[in-house]
């Protein structure tokens, strides 16, 4: 493709604006040309600049002889001028032998060659009008290339621009959803702890009720039989019938003080949860015939845990002790409460027969899995974690920890 392309170059007429003011010298140029032997020339003849300019602005040229020394133009004011009237223009500048620098000036400020005057006119000025021309149309190509190529980067450009735009104002809507459903679960998770807190207080309610009036009652019946049986003889039957509603009423005692103490332990508000927890693993031992070691560490005697805290942390350790006697089969259990710096924890180990927790714990909501779901609740609730360890005969683990910042939020008693 190329060497047809400079063949049909080659066979072409070549239209040439000749700037030139010696007419010996123009001569010279078209009758060199004439005989070069190298395609065909069609000249038009100025002696200065500005008619050379007219004549570009009304007629097409393929190509432009410069003569830098004219009587309204010399040196490289010469050629910035013809640049800048006729740019599409190719051109050659002649020069002097004293001039050659010059010509040189003029190809790096765009002309596309130069010649100098009396040195090989003929076949070298027809190359050079050639090779200008091609130069020339190289040029206007790479233009019309970079030209194509800068509009598809504007193209491009507006493109990331639109869809920068697009993404941000997708990343605003996202970002509002995602804020949405923060304060959505915010307010869930209020709701979820303000129920929290109102079952605390109607199961402290009702333990007050069951020891007061109820305890009461039963007090005074325990009482009033035994009052009964020091009036007077009776007979047998009456008498055994005296132990055993004596005995009914001690156990009804027994039951209610139990289950006022599950319900809400006034020792928790009273002084606090490491007397709790120790009471309360005393009795779960007795009940449940398996040894507790229970232990503390970081003056909790000494500093109180926000409320929240202490009451999650003691549902915990009862509801993972429920576990225990319910179907651990555990010989020992261990019970160790702790407040470091940043955290309180709670641990509940047993020895039991163990279970897998990886199952159970991604297992779906069930009544084998209520219990953990409520340790869970609770501890998420106060801004904490809940971790089970365990497997088949390998016992099992309960770990609870609090941030104490959270507890920030349970009120001004926190220490």
């Amino acid at each position: 493709m190329e060497a047809g392309r400079i063949c049909a170059l080659l066979n072409s007429q070549v239209k040439v604006l000749l700037v030139e003011d010696s007419p010996s010298d123009a001569a010279l140029v078209r009758e060199s040309l004439q005989n070069s032997g190298l395609g065909q020339f069609e000249f038009t003849h100025v002696e200065t600049l500005a008619e050379a300019m007219r004549r570009a602005r009304e007629a097409d040229f393929d190509v432009s002889l410069l003569d830098l020394t004219l009587p309204d133009s010399s040196g490289p004011e010469t050629f910035l001028r013809a640049r800048a009237g006729a740019p599409a223009l190719p051109i050659v500048v002649m020069t002097s032998i004293d001039d050659e620098a010059i010509g040189l000036e003029a190809v790096r400020h765009g002309v596309q060659d130069y010649l100098v005057k009396g040195e090989g006119y003929g076949r070298q000025t027809a190359r050079a009008i050639r090779y200008a021309i091609e130069r020339k149309r190289s040029e206007e190509a790479l233009k019309q290339a970079e030209a194509a190529l800068q509009q598809e980067r504007d193209k491009l450009e507006e493109k990331v621009r639109e869809r920068t735009t697009e993404l941000s104002a997708l990343n605003q809507m996202l970002q509002a959803e995602i804020l949405q459903r923060q304060r959505a679960e915010e307010a869930h998770q209020l709701v979820r702890r303000r129920l929290l807190e109102a079952q605390e207080t109607e199961r402290g309610r009702i333990s007050r009720e069951l020891h007061d009036r109820l305890g009461q009652d039963l007090t005074a019946l325990k009482l009033g039989l035994e009052n009964l049986r020091k009036q007077g003889p009776f007979a047998a039957a009456v008498g055994e019938h005296l132990s055993k509603l004596e005995k009914l009423a001690e156990g009804l005692m027994r039951d209610i003080h139990r289950l006022a103490w599950e319900l809400r332990p006034p020792v928790l508000d009273d002084l606090g949860l490491e007397r709790a927890l120790r009471r309360y693993t005393d009795e779960w031992s007795q009940n449940a015939g398996v040894p507790v070691d229970f232990h503390t560490g970081g003056n909790l005697g000494t500093h109180r845990l926000p409320q929240e805290f202490e009451t999650t942390l003691y549902r915990v350790a009862q509801e993972a002790l429920t576990n225990v006697a319910r179907h651990a089969q555990a010989r020992r259990v261990s019970v160790l409460l702790e407040r470091r710096a940043g955290s309180v924890s709670l641990i509940v180990e047993d020895d039991g027969r163990g279970f897998d927790a990886h199952g159970v714990m991604g297992a779906p909501a069930g009544p084998g899995r209520l219990g953990l779901l409520g340790m869970e609740e609770r501890v998420k609730l106060a801004g904490g974690t809940l971790s089970l360890e365990s497997a088949p005969g390998g016992g099992a683990t309960v770990f609870a920890r609090l941030p104490l910042d959270a507890g920030r939020r349970a009120g001004p008693d926190w220490q």
